[in-house]
């Protein structure tokens, strides 16, 4: 009999040694996930991209096995992941995850809700499987950052597929060798660059990934062939992605996977302001010197936003023109933030960002790396986006004010409130669902005998 491989020995961790270690915190905190998955689903239902999407890909797809978020229409599972994950994801209002470097729930919440809405299956199966891909996506993070995400992967794509195809693997109840082989397909579908940060394709990545993750399953389920260990020999996944990849330490950390689970600890971001997260510490400096000083745009001669090296390698539009530009930009966020008093969903529409006030300010912010976050510091360089950013506002006045943030709101340091992930569900939800109806929908992702079907018919409905 053939010694296991690192692929096999990870598919088993996942099949079934981790589902055992799946608590009720773990289950409640991917429940939080969903539901903020969802409430974002909804807000971007009318975006272009969404628009183009479903008219080009999803319109008259048989067969009518699953539902788009907040739509009576059904196409088959791998097209709902597609929608519904670019959905999730093209508002920037999603969650994310330090350890990934991405945004955990756009890969993976589409595949348990298209299959389990295929297959009828609980919601507390649906729930683990969640779990698993999320585990699987977050802790591939730590292997293959910091450098796939300086070569320019988008981790989201990457390693989301990687996880998509594992929670699909455990809906479908895939034996070990076919869940092998469904990593083995899901690794020569995973893709994503970002390059594309600030465009429709950046949130095109996580539909990708969650129906990448499906149609691997799907195809492994009924014999399709493929390399059964993604992660190994000399050609393996992580030594194409990293510059930096550890086969040995990969090899004996594989039977680590799970202790602790990604979704407790770190934990999600949840966001409170739509928009990436680089930006997000930034926006809370701004927040409280408005806060605490009545500092307003017109007010403001200069700003200075002291970050690490990867903010001005990542947030690659310094004088955007578009709202999904102004998302991934730091001069963007900030600016928006002293115009309207912080970022809310109508702050990102081009003609939004296109106002003289935004445009003045962008043109009054610089961005600064001391030396201190340079990537020369080893703890900088493993945690670019985990380090303190620093934002000065001199004002005409000759005033001058300083606040530093490292833990921005929704972090697991700052966490969302239930009250916070309400609140934005209503808000998301608004012109659809009633907040009655948001509180049912809520309730009922707590209950026993609640089904996937059964959410998004109330969800639909």
């Amino acid at each position: 009999m053939n010694s296991p491989t690192v692929t096999t020995r990870l598919i088993s961790r996942c099949l079934n040694d981790i589902p055992a270690r799946i608590d009720e915190a773990a289950l409640d905190t991917a429940r939080k996930c969903l539901i903020d998955s969802i409430a974002v689903a909804l807000a971007a239902r009318n975006e272009d991209g969404i628009r183009i999407l479903r008219s080009e890909l999803a319109a008259g797809r048989k067969p009518e096995e699953a539902a788009i978020i907040g739509a009576g229409d059904r196409v088959p599972a791998d097209v709902a992941a597609l929608v519904n994950g670019m959905m999730i994801s093209i508002l920037l209002f999603d969650d994310n995850h330090m350890s990934m470097r991405g945004h955990p729930s756009a890969p993976i919440a589409p595949v348990v809700l298209a299959l389990g809405d295929k297959h009828d299956l609980p919601l507390e199966k649906a729930l683990r499987a969640f779990v698993l891909g999320y585990e699987v996506e977050s802790w591939l993070g730590l292997w293959f950052n910091p450098s796939q995400y300086e070569i320019g992967w988008h981790a989201t794509a990457t390693q989301g597929t990687l996880g998509a195809a594992v929670a699909a693997s455990y809906l479908l109840g895939l034996d070990m060798d076919r869940a092998a082989r469904a990593l083995g397909i899901a690794g020569s579908l995973a893709g994503g660059l970002r390059t594309n940060f600030g465009t429709m394709t950046m949130s095109f990545h996580a539909g990708v990934a969650a129906s990448s993750g499906i149609q691997a399953a799907q195809l492994a389920a009924k014999g399709f062939s493929a390399n059964a260990d993604l992660f190994g020999g000399a050609l393996g996944i992580g030594r194409v992605l990293s510059r930096e990849w550890d086969d040995q330490g990969f090899s004996e950390a594989v039977n680590r996977i799970g202790e602790p689970l990604q979704i407790i600890d770190p934990g999600p971001v949840l966001k409170i302001y739509p928009c990436g997260r680089p930006p997000l510490p930034a926006v809370d400096c701004v927040m409280e010197i408005i806060n605490k000083h009545g500092v307003s745009a017109d007010d403001v001669a200069r700003i200075e936003c002291r970050v690490s090296y990867m903010y001005p390698r990542t947030l690659i539009h310094p004088r955007p023109q578009t709202g999904l530009q102004a998302k991934t930009s730091l001069e963007g966020c900030v600016a928006i933030a002293f115009v309207d008093n912080g970022p809310r969903l109508s702050s990102f529409t081009d003609a939004a960002v296109q106002r003289p006030a935004v445009q003045k300010l962008m043109e009054k912010i610089t961005v600064t790396v001391p030396p201190e976050l340079s990537e020369n510091v080893p703890e900088v360089r493993r945690a670019p986006f985990d380090q303190p950013v620093t934002v000065t506002v001199a004002t005409h006045d000759g005033r001058s004010f300083t606040e530093t943030v490292r833990d921005h709101r929704g972090m697991p340091a700052n966490p969302a409130t239930d009250a916070d992930i309400r609140r934005k569900f209503i808000g998301c939800a608004e012109g659809v669902l009633d907040t009655e109806r948001v509180d049912e929908i809520i309730g009922y992702v707590h209950r026993p005998d609640a089904s996937v079907r059964g959410l998004l018919t109330l969800l639909n409905g």
